[in-house]
């Protein structure tokens, strides 16, 4: 997979307009997947349901991408697909209200639930917080055990004595690697933001 993470936004959409190119598929899955999974949760949907949309959003991409044309002066493409996202979600609740009465009946649904605005202002949050956890998955296989352990300890608010201790290096070796992998992230977060937009 690494190979294929260094593809350009523009040419994984261009590769997108062929239905059949796999591997570009596989790209767009693997990048944009569980955004629009978060996206839905955040939107009040149980992981069923949120699964469920995800799969009506890929097949949706798959149908629409052929002939999409990206502007990048018109917007990012992550406001398509979270416009695609939106109505998925809105649609899902409207095709199952009746078991949303079942679970609670003292809820109420209106097509207003969930406005375009609320729903942009979710994406961009997801945004922010799925596009440092992408960027570490993508680059954490260059870095040993020791340094990947160190930095997931940091980044879930461990003491940095604690992290010496538990993996048995001094506590210089932890700011030497914290510091390692935020360069390492800085660049391929810059990279993802630019390619992925």
């Amino acid at each position: 997979m690494e190979n294929n993470i260094y593809k350009t936004r523009m040419t994984l959409l261009a590769k997108l307009r062929d239905k059949h190119d796999n591997e570009a598929w596989t790209d767009f899955v693997y990048y944009y997947r569980q955004y629009i999974y978060n996206i839905a949760r955040r939107m009040k949907l149980d992981h069923d349901a949120a699964e469920e949309v995800v799969q009506i959003v890929l097949i949706q991409s798959w149908k629409k991408l052929p002939d999409f044309n990206y502007d990048p002066s018109k917007g990012r493409f992550r406001g398509w697909l979270c416009r695609v996202t939106g109505n998925a979600v809105k649609k899902y609740y409207r095709d199952n209200l009746n078991r949303f009465v079942e679970l609670d009946p003292d809820a109420t649904f209106s097509e207003e639930l969930v406005t375009q605005p609320e729903i942009e202002k979710i994406a961009e949050e997801e945004w922010r917080e799925y596009l440092p956890k992408l960027a570490w998955k993508n680059v954490k296989q260059h870095f040993d055990n020791n340094v990947q352990k160190t930095f997931e300890m940091l980044i879930n608010g461990r003491e940095i004595s604690d992290i010496a201790k538990k993996i048995g290096i001094a506590e210089s070796s932890v700011y030497v690697y914290r510091k390692r992998v935020q360069d390492k992230l800085r660049i391929e977060i810059k990279r993802l933001e630019k390619e992925l937009g």
